[in-house]
């Protein structure tokens, strides 16, 4: 095995509890990436952000999650890839040799690969405790990013990457993107009073989910709100949730252990319980639930669309219209120096990786965020409101 793939297999996720997140990193040998400075082109922005983006997939997942990086890849960028305990180590192993056989991925030396998957259950806590050891192993990685983002599999880029670092380098750098309800529905009640045992949060792959007999009372310590796994995050709440330096995140985390679908609720309830946080959440994960409907998609001012089938013809009409991404080739952006047309790769020449080339697709989107900002100005609460139960 190469040195380079020995590095790309760099982290092992080994049994842990949601109390036991941070892991030291395993010694590396680092190689100097090299981009060189480009001075014809120059950005409006001194530094554009970084986003450090973790990429979770199950059996079979590997060659969906390479495409995925591929269109949503940007030099800048850090990105952690998972493949969970169902995949075998042939597929995680063959998915880090795609990645070591990109120039661009081992020039930059942003793209890893965890050596040894998590054991999840999406129904259970084990779920939360994988968003949340991937977000700290992120934190000891790099420490230079400003965003985090989960996706799965199933996601696909609805933007360039260059588009979606020039949004993010003017909207306030201390808001959460954390789509949650307004209300608790029977469901989400139901729930939040069970009492459960996901076996897969110690490891055990095969281990079933136990439901106490007894249900407990909703807590009164702090309200609780729900809504979608999938959110945009930035560093300083992403090291409050998982370094806790205050007891809320402690307690929650021994509330939501037990919680069924946790991590569609955890950084939920803790933005909107915290006096920090609570004033600058936008109740949008910037995503869109795949339909068939590809009018209406298109239409839709988002970030990524979800829930897409692995051979949905929307990915392609994506990368041709959207992305502007050749069949095998990353999404091109201003770092790109090459020819663009759609038989040569335009990145196999690169420049200046913080040149930002954001195209007519990042107006819309900005103009939509900005007006949400405007109107939680004026607004006289955010998330912080008594939540009723719908029935």
């Amino acid at each position: 095995m190469s040195l380079f793939l020995k590095q790309i297999l760099l982290f092992s996720l080994l049994p842990i509890s949601l109390f036991c997140l941070l892991l030291p990193l395993h010694h590396f040998h680092t190689h100097t990436p090299y981009f060189p400075h480009n001075p014809t082109f120059s950005n409006p922005i001194s530094h554009p952000p970084r986003i450090a983006y973790f990429i979770t997939g199950t059996k079979n997942d590997g060659p969906r999650i390479f495409r995925l990086l591929q269109a949503v890849y940007h030099p800048r960028n850090y990105y952690l890839l998972h493949l969970d305990q169902f995949a075998s180590t042939k597929q995680r192993l063959n998915l880090a040799l795609q990645v070591s056989s990109v120039d661009v991925f081992v020039a930059a030396d942003n793209v890893n690969v965890i050596e040894k998957g998590d054991a999840v259950n999406e129904e259970g806590s084990s779920a939360l405790g994988l968003v949340l050891h991937g977000a700290a192993v992120l934190l000891k990685w790099k420490k230079d990013w400003d965003w985090f983002v989960n996706l799965d599999a199933s996601d696909y880029p609805f933007i360039k990457q260059d588009d979606f670092l020039h949004i993010l380098s003017f909207v306030p750098s201390n808001l959460n993107f954390i789509e949650y309800n307004k209300n608790v529905s029977s469901e989400e009640y139901q729930k939040s009073v069970e009492v459960i045992v996901d076996s897969r949060l110690y490891i055990l792959l095969r281990g079933k989910m136990f439901v106490g007999d007894r249900k407990r009372a909703l807590p009164s310590a702090f309200k609780l709100f729900m809504g979608s796994q999938h959110v945009i995050l930035n560093r300083n709440f992403v090291e409050y949730s998982i370094q806790g330096w205050e007891n809320l995140p402690r307690l929650l985390l021994l509330y939501f252990s037990n919680t069924r679908s946790s991590h569609k609720g955890y950084f939920q309830t803790l933005a909107c319980n915290t006096k920090e946080f609570s004033d600058a959440v936008i109740n949008s994960n910037l995503r869109f639930i795949n339909s068939d409907n590809t009018d209406r998609i298109l239409k839709r001012e988002v970030a990524f669309v979800g829930n897409v089938s692995e051979n949905s013809p929307l990915l392609d009409m994506i990368d041709a219209h959207i992305l502007h991404r050749g069949r095998g080739m990353v999404s091109p952006g201003g770092w790109c120096l090459g020819s663009s047309n759609w038989l040569s790769d335009p990145c196999y020449e690169w420049g200046d990786p913080g040149v930002l080339r954001p195209g007519p697709a990042a107006k819309g989107l900005e103009k939509h965020l900005m007006k949400t900002i405007k109107d939680m100005s004026i607004r006289p609460s955010r998330c912080d409101h008594q939540l009723s139960l719908i029935t």
